[in-house]
């Protein structure tokens, strides 16, 4: 096996580890908090208006 190929896996590890963390850091910036709390929140918004429409709480096709 060649060294580069050592170095080429060393430093795609490290641009794939990047963009984890730089992803991370995104989806938990705070400028998303209200939208991620909108969408944690369509479950039961759901739900509610099932009731409120006297539907059973079981899914029926």
């Amino acid at each position: 096996m060649s060294p580069l190929w050592g170095h080429l896996s060393g430093v795609i590890t490290v641009i794939l580890l990047l963009s984890f963390i730089g992803t991370w850091i995104w989806v938990w910036s705070a400028r998303h908090k209200r939208k991620y709390d909108a969408l944690a929140r369509l479950p039961m918004d759901d739900e509610a208006h099932s009731n409120a429409n006297g539907r059973d709480e079981e899914m029926h096709p």
